[in-house]
């Protein structure tokens, strides 16, 4: 028998900020990204784990910096900035034997969580950005694969606040996070977008 959770680090509104501030900056420029990192305080991925504050931590995902509230954070030049802040996963012995999100500096856990309580966070982050930013560019819905992207197009970059596939590793089912995606790569709502395009509105 598989035991269902939700694991959740969030999003507050001096991470919003951050992030708004981020998104106003060139994504694909990576060492004015990498500057305005440091300058957060938002260390190295590897000096981070490597710290006191993970010795008890099982395998955490990889990433390039982590943010001061525990955020394992993907942003290296190419364009985007992945900050998953929630998860849904369940424990059976299988691929995952244990919680591993449990221990994780700055993370929750709720054992019996699922679908309801990993839309909530979700929905809590969406309507953050909505405070900051007004009503968003795009809100699609997919009930096949209970997926939901909500986007805003700003100057430079689309800010999405979406739930998908994790894609950093193998190890949980399912994230919510937000992406920064530069609109000098593509001018669409989504990375690949033609192909997202369509997965969310077949």
């Amino acid at each position: 028998m598989s035991e269902e959770y939700v694991a959740v680090c969030p999003v507050d509104e001096e991470l919003v900020d951050r992030l708004l501030a981020l998104a106003e900056l060139d994504l694909t420029d990576g060492a004015t990204v990498e500057a305005r990192l440091r300058e957060a305080g938002w260390p190295d991925w590897s000096e981070a784990v490597g710290g006191p504050a993970y010795e008890e931590t099982p395998d955490v995902p990889e990433a390039t910096h982590v943010t001061p509230h525990g955020h394992f954070v993907t942003a290296d030049g190419d364009g985007t900035l992945h900050l998953p802040f929630a998860y849904l996963y369940t424990v059976d012995g299988g691929l995952l034997d244990e919680d591993i999100w449990a221990t994780v500096p700055g993370w929750t856990s709720q054992e019996g969580a699922w679908r309801p309580e990993f839309d909530a966070h979700h929905a809590t982050v969406v309507q953050r950005f909505t405070d900051r930013l007004g009503l968003p560019h795009h809100d699609i819905r997919q009930p096949r694969y209970n997926t939901r992207y909500v986007s805003w197009r700003l100057e430079h970059n689309v800010v999405i606040v979406g739930q998908g596939p994790e894609p950093i590793s193998y190890d949980q089912f399912e994230d919510a996070h937000v992406l920064l995606l530069s609109r000098t790569a593509k001018d669409a709502p989504f990375s690949d977008s033609e192909a997202m395009r369509a997965l969310l509105t077949s």
